[in-house]
């Protein structure tokens, strides 16, 4: 295929996901993102996102704006992603809370919920926020801003593109096992409830390391309209609350740490109505 023509092709992919993205967020309604945070480790668990349902992320929400500097990247080449978040008026937000040992948690994952990154930006004089990125594949991703100010929760939003040819993969199947690394991670649902276990090499794992203070955390994305939800243990399981998540595929990104290495496991969690 000629340049002009994989141009034109990457046009019309990005048109047909953005209708894909509008239809999705009509039909889950407008996007809420933001809850009190309180003090006790079972409140501040509710705050990120336990107990509640999943909420589509978008630029705007609250009152606040993400403002990203440049939204397009090379595929496979690391290039510094810097944004701001706005408040009304225009001033840039400078105050943040410290949530899980950082004050701004960055998800990005590409459409077709692949190539899942967890990023923590650092905090210029001037407000805004950067990190090195690379998108390593073509495609449109989604960047989640997650944070926390005055004691309420956030979740803004962007899409980011890297130009080029692109098929998006279709959703895996869902399954309680995945296998990242050499660990073999099981998942028991019940119902408001996910657990995880790690094994290796055919021994369970009990004694994982702490990673931001906490035991693991789970970012949940529904296909579809990309919902949000970053939750947080309960206590020293690898167990999460995730109250009551509506109806649809999510695909899951487990995150825990042993050996002094973070480690990602992704399954596919069908939700019925």
């Amino acid at each position: 295929m000629s340049a002009g023509g994989r141009v034109a092709a990457f046009g019309a992919l990005l048109v047909a996901i953005f209708a894909l993205a509008a239809a999705a967020g009509g039909a889950f309604g407008p996007a809420v993102a933001d809850d009190a945070d309180k003090a006790t480790h079972a409140t501040h668990a509710a705050a990120h996102g336990h107990g509640r349902a999943a909420a589509t992320p978008a630029a705007s929400t609250g009152g606040l704006r993400l403002v990203a500097s440049d939204t397009t990247f090379s595929p496979g080449r690391s290039a510094r992603l810097t944004f701001r978040v706005v408040q009304p008026g225009g001033a840039t937000l400078r105050a943040f809370d410290t949530e899980q040992a950082r004050r701004m948690h960055l998800i990005v994952v590409r459409r077709d919920l692949r190539r899942f990154q967890h990023l923590h930006p650092v905090q210029a004089a001037d407000g805004s926020w950067s990190t090195p990125l690379t998108l390593p594949d073509a495609g449109v991703y989604h960047a989640f801003a997650d944070f926390a100010t005055a004691g309420r929760r956030q979740t803004l939003g962007t899409d980011l593109f890297a130009p080029g040819n692109f098929e998006p993969l279709a959703l895996p199947r869902p399954s309680n096992v995945a296998t990242t690394d050499g660990y073999d991670v099981a998942l028991r649902d019940d119902g408001a409830r996910l657990r995880f276990t790690v094994g290796r090499g055919g021994a369970m794992i009990s004694a994982l390391q702490p990673y931001l203070g906490a035991t693991g955390h789970l970012v949940m994305l529904r296909a579809g309209d990309l919902a949000y939800q970053h939750a947080h243990p309960i206590g020293d399981q690898l167990a999460f609350d995730i109250g009551d998540a509506r109806p649809g595929r999510y695909r899951l990104f487990l995150q825990f740490r042993h050996g002094g290495t973070v480690h990602t496991a992704a399954f596919t969690l069908a939700v019925a109505g």
